[in-house]
């Protein structure tokens, strides 16, 4: 009897020590659950304290589109002003084109005319160039043929100085 009683002191302790086992796990696992319910906890309340700021930030959404809206209105009158005045514009424009091509059409002729004006030019200046250098080689010429003549007669100033002297001489 002994040795069932102490069989029977061994189950229960191996029993007990598996509930202590199990008691331990289920600690453990009751620390994770808690820390879990904290972490989901903490996650609603970040997500409710979003949700309120999201709830500020559409009622100031909403503000601004009514706004918004109202600038819109605002802005198509505008848009028609402007679509009418653009229309004035473009029949303005298109006189003006029709001005700007018979100008056009003058800037031309007169362009053509100042090219033929530019050639005269050139051609005269070209001309009063061969002119002057014409000019400049007479002017040469007529200096030479003056040292020339200055030789010329000074020579014949003197054989006419010695013919005379041979005459006095002679009478």
């Amino acid at each position: 009897a002994a040795d069932e009683s102490e069989r029977g002191m061994k189950v229960i302790e191996n029993r007990a020590m598996k509930d202590e086992e199990k008691m331990e796990i289920q600690e453990i696992q009751l620390k994770e659950a808690k820390h879990i319910a904290e972490e989901a906890d903490r996650k609603y309340e970040e997500v409710a304290r979003k949700l309120v700021i999201i709830e500020g930030d559409l009622e100031r959404t909403e503000e601004r589109a009514e706004l918004s809206e109202g600038k819109c209105s605002e802005l198509e009158e505008e848009l028609k002003t402007v679509t009418n005045n653009l229309k004035s514009l473009e029949a303005q424009a298109e006189k003006y084109s029709q001005k700007e091509d018979k100008y056009e059409e003058e800037i031309k002729v007169l362009t053509d005319k100042l090219k033929e004006a530019e050639t005269r030019a050139e051609f005269a200046e070209r001309s009063v160039a061969k002119l002057e250098k014409t000019i400049d080689d007479l002017e040469d010429e007529l200096y030479s043929q003056k040292l020339k003549y200055k030789a010329i007669s000074e020579e014949l100033d003197h054989a006419l100085n010695d013919m005379t002297s041979i005459e006095t001489v002679t009478c």
